[in-house]
């Protein structure tokens, strides 16, 4: 019985290990998405924004309405695919270490 609770518990600490490896892999990766020439915006793969650069080019009133659609736009399409990038990552991670797939826990 405690040889069980043995392993179980050297298992979790291999899964909190390999997670906090993949987070801060996570945290170096890149993921660029741009607007044309116009907006280009770099997250992480922890959903965090790194850098946005608005061209100052189509920077005036009668474009603002524009830019922003534009910006929302961007923005989503570069945290979707850094949540992929997340959900992969952390897929392999349990299928490396055979864990039963929870929905929500990775």
């Amino acid at each position: 019985m405690f040889e069980n609770l043995g392993n179980m518990m050297e298992m979790v600490k291999k899964v909190q290990q390999n997670v906090q490896t993949i987070q801060e892999q996570l945290k170096s990766e890149r993921i660029e998405v741009s607007s044309g020439d116009v907006i280009k915006v770099i997250v992480n793969g922890q959903q965090d924004v790194v850098s946005l650069e608005l061209n100052g080019r189509y920077l005036s009133p009668d474009n603002a309405a524009l830019l922003q659609d534009l910006l929302v736009a961007t923005l989503n399409s570069a945290m979707s695919k850094s949540r992929e990038l997340n959900q992969t990552a952390m897929g392999k991670l349990t299928s490396e270490l055979n864990i039963p797939k929870i929905p929500g826990l990775f």
